[in-house]
């Protein structure tokens, strides 16, 4: 009785553990693909007798894997031998999809309190809205100049993680320097990746490094004339965020440091979903 009563306790305190569950794999070399499909990607293989997580429920023939370097993809369930439960037989691809789709038909969908518990493991994916303070710096009108943009835009955060952001108001230098109206905008996207460094229960700190391409489209009127001071530069983005999770939404908080011609940070604070 005091077994029952320690696993009772295990599973409580961890409700995480009864989302997913501990599998081998069987054969020399089995590929992990990117997604739930015979063609998307192969993400890496894996080895003979080597452990992992894996989902409780299948994606079609497929389980979600957790790498050791904290990516997930799907793997084919016969290739598993899974703790409790012994190993899949090997069955023919038309086969598998038959049951499938019988088995969708019977039974209920997962609940969103246990998707909840597998996302804990497996990650989750969170995008939406994000406003960002930029101290701005930059190598023009011969000389380096400074001012604060507030930029908004669109985020998200996973695996792979992007954003696209607009800062409407022309940096000020323009107008100082020339004595002359300027307008126009500028706009910055980024793609890279996105790792939890701490986990605290419900929010994470996290790290991400990106590539980053930022446009300028800025016009300067005279008395005469219309210049058009357009511009595009590539650099490097690294950034620490705060992601505070609320079940399926999310606020971050983020620290963005651009290493450009000109180097520059940024403070941002995303509403997430």
């Amino acid at each position: 009785m005091k077994i029952v009563y320690i696993s009772i306790l295990l599973l409580l305190a961890n409700p995480a553990a009864m989302a997913v569950q501990k599998a081998k794999i069987v054969s020399p070399e089995v590929e992990v693909y990117s997604e739930d499909d015979f063609d998307s990607p192969v993400l890496t293989v894996v080895h003979e007798n080597e452990s992992y997580l894996i989902s409780n429920k299948t994606y079609g023939p497929f389980y979600r894997i957790k790498l050791n370097n904290g990516k997930v993809g799907y793997i084919v369930d016969y290739e598993l031998d899974i703790e409790g439960k012994g190993r899949l037989k090997e069955r023919d691809l038309d086969e598998v999809m038959m049951e499938e789709e019988a088995k969708a038909a019977k039974l209920p969908q997962a609940t969103d309190e246990e998707s909840e518990e597998e996302a804990q493991v497996f990650g989750q994916s969170y995008s939406g809205l994000t406003l960002q303070l930029i101290n701005y710096h930059e190598n023009t009108l011969g000389a380096d100049q400074v001012d604060d943009l507030t930029g908004l835009g669109y985020k998200k955060i996973g695996d792979t993680s992007w954003s696209v952001l607009a800062a409407f108001k022309v940096p000020k230098y323009y107008t100082d320097k020339t004595g002359y109206s300027a307008k126009g905008l500028k706009l910055w996207g980024d793609i890279g990746f996105s790792n939890p460094i701490t986990n605290l229960g419900n929010s994470e700190i996290r790290f991400s490094g990106s590539f980053f391409t930022q446009v300028s489209l800025i016009q300067l009127q005279t008395p005469t004339r219309k210049y058009d001071l357009h511009d595009i530069t590539l650099g490097l983005a690294l950034e620490v965020g705060w992601l505070v999770k609320f079940q399926k939404n999310a606020i971050d908080f983020a620290i963005k440091y651009y290493i450009d011609k000109s180097n520059y940070a940024g403070l941002g604070l995303s509403f997430l979903f």
